[in-house]
């Protein structure tokens, strides 16, 4: 007898939060380490948990929390990265797989853009067949600092000093939004193929106005691209690069950048090798 049910990932929480900062609804999943309900004579891999963990805040989280959660837990067994708390940032869903993927796909880009980009809504109404907003990333920030960071840290183990974002595309593009506009928030960013092109290069203007007011930036980077996200059309690789010179040329202190361009890799299929590179370099013991 076969018996349909949602499959979930093992010790992993749902909650809806609805923001008074952009007025919208998210749909937060975490996951916990499987060390963290460990007693203190627990064998291997779940001795010597730490009282409080690193956690991992994933943007598109209806697309990536499930990857990075099942990243994180076999990667921590042999001891030379530490598990962490997983925070996927995302958006309800209904029974309609389709109509989640559109909805979340337009969402996002409200949320994860930090200036309006008329011909990008244009393009991507007449794709998804629903009005496509940008420019929100102020208010999304907002969210997550003043709202979604202190639910976590007030409800779980959560340790403030290790605070990791992981974005990928747009979300690359709010990952350096948030980094130039709250440097404190987060000490680890895994930024991926962002999207540097939006609202005129907008992140390479906001990075030089942060480099004339500030000398200190303690955080850490990894900062990645894929070989193919280059063509007439698509800058992606160049932009990182460029992004990633200037940045190491500005000499911050306390800010330490480590770069990657994975060979034989696309826009959509570098997000994977990049995330495990990034979180081998996040959370290294």
């Amino acid at each position: 007898m076969s018996i349909q049910s949602a499959t979930t990932i093992l010790a992993s929480q749902t909650h809806i939060l609805e923001s008074k900062h952009t007025g919208r609804t998210y749909r937060i999943t975490v996951s916990l380490p499987l060390g963290y309900f460990a007693s203190d004579d627990a064998p291997w891999p779940f001795n010597n948990s730490p009282e409080k963990w690193s956690t991992v805040y994933v943007l598109d989280g209806n697309w990536y929390f499930g990857m990075i959660t099942d990243m994180i837990r076999p990667m921590s067994w042999f001891g030379s990265t530490t598990d962490a708390i997983v925070v996927g940032i995302g958006y309800p869903e209904n029974v309609s797989a389709i109509e989640s993927f559109r909805d979340s796909f337009t969402r996002r880009n409200a949320d994860l853009t930090p200036v309006r980009d008329e011909h990008e809504e244009k393009v991507l109404e007449e794709q998804q067949k629903r009005p496509a907003p940008t420019g929100d990333a102020g208010n999304f920030l907002k969210f997550i600092q003043n709202e979604l960071v202190p639910f976590i840290e007030k409800g779980y183990r959560s340790d403030p000093s290790k605070r990791i974002l992981v974005g990928h595309s747009y979300g690359g593009l709010f990952g350096l939004f948030a980094l130039f506009e709250s440097p404190d928030l987060f000490n680890t960013l895994i930024i991926g193929s962002p999207t540097l092109s939006h609202g005129n290069r907008f992140t390479f203007q906001q990075e030089e106005s942060f480099a004339k007011a500030n000398k200190k930036l303690s955080a850490k980077m990894y900062l990645y691209a894929g070989e193919h996200e280059e063509s007439i059309t698509d800058t992606t690789l160049t932009d990182t690069l460029r992004l990633a010179a200037i940045l190491q040329g500005r000499n911050y202190e306390g800010f330490s950048l480590v770069k990657h361009v994975f060979i034989d890799q696309n826009h959509c299929e570098v997000a994977a090798p990049g995330f495990q590179g990034g979180l081998k370099f996040a959370l290294k013991k």
